[in-house]
Formats: C-alpha cells, structure tokens, sequence
C-alpha cells in the first residue's frame, strides 16, 4: 500500500495541473514497476499536449500578427520578423516574381547581406528556390553547399549558416512568391512544422496584399493619366481656339482670294476681248491684203504686209500664253485620250519650226531608234509641249543644231530636246520654269518673249503625268527631256502646290449673266423636310416658284407632267436615288437640256464626280457648306446660265442656190470691214451694226447665214439670237458665234445657248472658212 498511494496521489496531482493549463508538468517516478510505467505514459501525454498548445499558439501568434497589416512591405516585415522569433532563424528574405522578366526578385530580408541577394531565374530552376517552383512545396535543405555562401554577419565576426528552409506562397497554380529563411544551427522540427502549417494563410494574404497593390497602383496611374488627360484637354482646347481663329483667317483669305482669282479672270477674259479685237482686223486684212496685192505693188512694201502679219500672230501668240495659264491654274483643262505616234507629233511639230531654223542656218535633227512608238494620252497637249520646246531650242541657238529624240524607258516615254545655244546659269536652272522668268532681263531684251512657254510645258506635263528636267552648260547649250508615262491615269497627276478645295466643288465655274427675274419654276428633289424647308424658303423669297419631290419616282412623275425651269437634286433619295434621276432626264430629248444642281451631304468618289461631270451638272455643293448668298447665286446662274455645256444636234444643211446671203451682226467697224473683206468673193453680205437691226434685217432677208457678234450694245448677241430663233421663218438659219472672248468657259457659254458654231477673234482664214463651210453645207 506504502508503494502505491504515493505515486498515485501525484499523478492525481499532475493531472489536476495539467488540467488547470499547466502543459510544463511532470510526474517524478523511477520506479520499475506498474505506477513507474504509467507515470513515464503520463510525461510522454503531457509533453504532447504541450508541443501540441505551443505549436497552435505560435501559429495563432503569427497569424495575428500578419493579418494586422494592410499593405505589403509592413506585412512582408512583420512576417519576417515573427517567422525568425519563432523558428530561431537569423536570416529572412521574400522575393516576389517579375512576370515581364521571368524572374523572383528581392522585396524585402532581415539579417542578410543585400549584395547577396541577387534574383532568380524561373525557366533556369536556379538556386534553392528551384526545387520550391518545380514542387511548389516547401524545402528544407540541411547540408548547404560549399559553394554556396549564406552568410550572418554580428559583431563577433560572420557566421555561415547551416541550413535553410524554402517557402513557395501559391495563387491557383502560379507560385507568387518564394520566403527563404536561413539559420545558422539547424531548424527544430517543431519550426519546420510550424513553417508548413502557415503555408497556405500565407500564401493567401499575399494574393490578397498583392492584388490590392496592384489596384493600388493601377489607381495611381489612372488618376495621373487621367491628370495628364486633363491637362491635355485643356492644351487641346487651347489649340482648337486657336486653330478656329486660324480657320477664320484663312477663310477670310481664302474669300479674298477667290475674289481676287474672279477678277484676274474677268479681267483677263475681257483683255482677250479687247486685243483680239484689233488683231482681227489686223491679221485678217493683212491676209486679204496679201492675197489681193500680190505683184501688184513693190516688193518691199508688200513685205511690210508679212511683217505686220507675223508680229500679229506673235501677239496673238502672247495673248494665248496668258489665256493657257489661266485655263490651267482654274482646273478648266480637260485631258482627251487618244493613242497616237510620238514621232508622227514630233514631225509634225518640227515641220512647222523647219522654216525658222532655216532662216537661222540651224540644223533640225529628229532621231529615233523606234518609228513606231505610241503613248496613250492628249495628242494636242502634248504637241503644245513639243512646240514650246523645240522653238524654244531654236529661239536660243544662233549657229549650230538643234536634235529631238524619242525612246521607249521602262513604262514611259522620253523626248529630249538637245541645242547648242546659248545655255542656262545654274542659278537660273531652278526658276526657268517660273511664270514670265526666263533666265535674266538681257535674255528676254535680246530675244524676246514673255518667259511663259515653259511654265505652260511643265504644267501640261504634270497635267499629263509626266515631268520636264533640264541640264544646261552656259554658252554650250541646253537639253530638256520630257517624260510622259505610256498610258495616262488620272491618278498619276503630278499636283506641286496642294490647295484647299474644301468641301464644295463646282463642274464649270461661271459669273452668271444679270437677267431681270422672270416666272420660272424650280424642282427640288430632297427627302428631308428641314432641308426642304430652308431652300424652299431661299428660292420662294428670290421669286421663283417651287416644286418638291420627295423622292426619285415622284420627281420623274412631276417631270412627266410639267417640265420645270431648274432643279435642285439631291442624291441620296428614296427609291430611285439622284444619280439614276440625273441618268433619265440627260437621255430623254425633252429633259436633256435641264439645269441640275445637285445638294447633297454624300461623300462624292472622283468616279461619281466624272458621271455627275458627263451629264452636265450645273455645280455640286455640299450640304453643311451652303450659304444663303451661295446658294441664290447658284440659282440664279443655273436659271441664267453661262456655262451649261448643252451639245446642241446637228442642224441639217438646207439647199442654197447662188451666192450664199451672210447676215453679219458687227457693231465695231474695223472688223465689219475685216469679215467682209473675206466674205466678198464668195458671199454677199448684208451688215448689222447692232442686235434691232439684225433682227430686222433676218426678218426680212431671211439669210442663209448670220455672223453674230457676242458684245453688241444694247441687246447682246444672245439675245439676240433668241429672238431669231423664236419666229419661226428663222429657225432654220445656222447662226454662227463670232466674238473675242477665248476662255475656254466663254465657248461653252455661247454653244449652250444653241448657237451652231464658234469663231474666235482674230479669225483664222482657214479656220473661218472651215466652219462656216460646216454649217452650211455639212462638209
């Protein structure tokens, strides 16, 4: 009993007081025997439960201790920290991974070297951490390589460390981060233990801390993008007013200008006028002169006659030049594609300049290797280049030769123009393409001109595609060489200055004829009913009376029914859009000849353009770009129109027995007397020295022929002419237009009106009586 109560009552004890929560008790029994046996059970229980507690404490410890900080680098500190208390580690690094370098690297240590710590490789398994990625499963290496160099510096020295443990902190499959703990004794199991129970919470908080981070630093960003946004706008804000203000300036110049390109053109159409006037009587007598004086007076006067003829045609020559530019600067041109044999031109061209060259005792050679070489492009452009060329090269050579070639290089055609005259300066190269420069003011003293042919050749050139170069030696020579591709594109234009078009375009350009307002009616072709209403209040306030169709059918049914003066037509309609209501109105007789205006906000194709072109419009303008002042300027010009290209049908020959009977309309004596010097022989004249009297005298003579001058005082030559028309004993009568305005828009102007033909002044003998032939006999 003695061997029994004893170490009963202290199990009993240290039960009681394992109990009450003191894990640290123990039963003191040596003994062999039964109580010794159950003691020894009893210390073993004990020490569990106290390894047991001591490992949930420290894992509840650091828990608490890491999930206190809401941001990473105090969390990364403070898990260190509690991460080496608890597991008696000296060393402590966390390295985060680099997903743009591929690479974990150093965030935050305790106890190391930071020279040490360099980042790791994830493709090349470096280091310790390798097996960690690979397995992602923690790592404890208890033998650490020679070559490996962990190092714990205190003040007693540095100390090497034994061994070290490798956390991977895991988000789904990607490891995020890699702790390494190093210790300088080994780590107890309980560390190990402790290490790999905290794996997982950890490995969670810092998914968390780094995905707040991250948004953290995505919303730093974003509010500096979004300043630097702002300041942006306001920098773009800033432009746009300024941009607006320039945008009211070059408005307001380019007004000016277009002012300024309308008056330049009114005046220089009226200066053809005005020469041609003169010149028509001088060129025109001269040649009746010549031919009726010829060995019947001396020889030295009668050679006055050439001379006055020839400086004629040199200033009719100049007047053309002037009319050229002008034409090509305002986009008049037209191209006309033919296929035609350079060489066949180039002969053509030298055949006229042969005389000249003789006169000089120059030489004028055409060379080619191929006689049968083609180009597709404008045959008479590119005559007028060959023509300033090649008299140029004649003009400037006072003994010597001057040689054309033509061949074939890769996808175009090269035409040299060689001479051995007087040569260019180099500084002069670069501005003998200017308009009226030539090379210096003695050149033009000592042989003439107005330095426009070559400007004119190089803008047909670049109309056509093509260039002109120039290489000069001076008082050795020149040679110009033009290039033209073997086959004109539009697309191939060479354009030097671009120019603001805007958005309005016009297909023949006019100044609109003042006429008294009259009773005339308008169609307007438009589906919107706000855009209705503002031309519908435009045209009825100018006094016109207006007509609304809302869509292509309804347009075409109204037409059917009463045919209107004008229209206003726009292209994106219902049912049958605008460009098929323009198609059937230009293919019926009775429809062909009305104006068209078209209005519209669609986005027109240079293919559109051209169809739109091709069947006479009257201008394009497009909505958002319509002014009010505009717009009844483009109505009134459309009601009274000047540029209308309406291709009138060929008048039938009538029968004429006798000498034809010329009614001719001329208000200015001189050439009264020039048009009936060349008439005399052929044809008997009767003379109207203003529109009354022509009508009068058509009225009762019923000629055969009228000659109608355009500028009569009073009532012009088309109101005329529409009087003639309207009596009916007179509709049969060609009438032929005989004015001085040469713009290639005053031509179409005056055949639009329904004359039959066109004679400009000065009148060209040859030309004069190929028209007149024409008309009259079909022939």
């Amino acid at each position: 009993k003695k061997n029994i109560l004893p170490p009963l009552n202290k199990l009993t004890l240290a039960a009681d007081a394992l109990q009450k929560g003191k894990y640290d008790t123990r039963v003191q029994n040596e003994s062999t025997n039964e109580m010794g046996l159950l003691s020894n059970a009893f210390n073993i229980m004990a020490e569990t439960i106290e390894v047991e507690i001591s490992h949930k404490d420290n894992v509840a410890n650091i828990s608490s201790a890491i999930f206190g900080q809401d941001s990473l680098h105090p969390f990364c500190q403070e898990l260190l920290r509690n991460l080496l208390v608890f597991t008696d580690a000296q060393i402590g690094a966390i390295y985060f991974l680099n997903e743009e370098e591929n690479r974990f690297e150093h965030y935050e240590s305790i106890g190391a070297k930071i020279d040490q710590l360099s980042s790791f490789s994830i493709p090349g398994k470096e280091g310790e951490f390798g097996a960690a990625i690979a397995t992602r499963k923690l790592q404890h290496i208890t033998e650490i390589p020679p070559d490996m160099q962990v190092v714990f510096s205190t003040v007693s020295g540095d100390f090497k460390a034994r061994e070290i443990i490798t956390i991977p902190a895991i988000k789904g499959s990607e490891v995020i981060s890699v702790i390494s703990l190093a210790s300088i004794k080994s780590f107890s199991p309980a560390s190990v233990r402790l290490i790999d129970s905290l794996i997982n919470e950890i490995s969670a908080r810092l998914g968390v801390l780094l995905a707040s981070q991250r948004i953290h630093e995505f919303s730093q960003k974003l509010q500096k993008s979004n300043i630097e946004l702002e300041q942006q706008s306001k920098e773009l804000v800033m432009q746009a007013n300024e941009v607006s203000e320039q945008n009211i300036e070059l408005e307001m110049q380019k007004k000016q200008l277009d002012e300024a390109s309308r008056l330049k053109t009114n005046f220089l159409s009226n200066m053809s006028h005005e020469l041609r006037t003169p010149l028509n009587s001088v060129i025109a007598l001269t040649g009746v002169l010549n031919r009726r004086l010829a060995n019947k007076i001396p020889e030295e006067e009668y050679s006055f006659l050439e001379i006055i003829e020839r400086n004629g045609k040199n200033l009719l020559s100049l007047i053309n030049d002037v009319l050229d530019i002008t034409r090509i600067e305002a986009g008049h041109e037209e191209i006309e594609n033919t296929n035609f044999n350079v060489n066949n031109s180039i002969a053509e061209v030298a055949s006229t300049i042969e005389p000249l060259a003789k006169r000089k005792n120059i030489e004028l050679v055409h060379e080619s290797k191929d006689t049968e070489l083609f180009i597709n492009s404008d045959a008479d452009k590119f005559r007028h280049i060959l023509q300033n060329l090649i008299a140029n090269a004649v003009k400037f050579t006072e003994h010597g030769k001057v040689t054309v070639t033509a061949q074939k290089v890769e996808n175009n055609i090269e035409i040299k123009v060689s001479d051995t005259g007087i040569g260019i300066p180099q500084e002069h190269l670069a501005y003998i393409f200017d308009e009226f420069r030539q090379a210096d003011g003695s050149t033009s003293r000592r042989f003439g001109g107005t330095g426009l042919g070559l400007a004119i050749s190089k803008k047909y050139a670049n109309l056509l595609g093509g260039t002109i170069s120039v290489e000069s030696v001076l008082d050795e020579g020149s040679e110009f060489t033009l290039s033209l591709p073997l086959r004109y594109d539009e697309e191939n234009m060479i354009v030097e200055e671009e120019s603001s078009t805007g958005l309005k375009y016009a297909i023949g350009q006019q100044q609109p004829i003042v006429n008294n307002v009259s009773d005339k009616s308008i169609l307007v072709v438009e589906d919107n009913e706000s855009a209705i209403i503002q031309i519908g209040d435009l045209i009825e306030e100018m006094g016109y009376h207006i007509m609304v169709a809302h869509d292509g059918s309804e347009a075409l049914a109204m037409i059917g029914q009463s045919i209107p003066d004008a229209m206003i037509l726009d292209l994106m309609i219902p049912d049958i859009n605008g460009f098929e209501v323009l198609k059937v109105l230009r293919n019926e007789e009775s429809t062909a000849h009305i104006p068209v205006l078209i209005l519209t906000a669609k986005h027109i194709t240079k293919e559109e353009l051209k169809f739109l072109k091709r069947n006479n419009i009257h201008e394009l303008i497009q909505k958002g770009d319509v002014d009010r002042t505009g717009l009844q300027r483009a109505v009134t010009s459309m009601l009274f129109p000047t540029t209308i290209q309406v291709k009138q049908p060929k008048r039938k020959a009538q029968p004429i027995s006798g000498k034809p009977v010329v009614l001719v309309v001329e208000d200015n004596p001189d050439n009264m007397i020039t048009v009936k010097a060349l008439l005399a022989d052929q044809y008997t004249v009767l003379e109207a020295v203003d529109a009354h009297q022509g009508i009068g005298l058509a009225r009762e003579y019923v000629p055969d022929l009228v000659l109608m001058d355009i500028a009569l005082p009073d009532i012009n030559g088309v109101e005329a002419f529409r009087a003639i028309r309207e009596m009916s004993q007179l509709q049969h009568i060609p009438v032929i237009a005989l004015t001085a305005s040469a713009m290639t828009h005053d031509r179409e102007t005056i055949l639009s009106h329904g004359f039959d033909a066109f004679i400009a002044k000065p009148i060209n003998e040859n030309e004069f009586f190929k028209v007149i032939s024409e008309v009259l006999y079909g022939k």
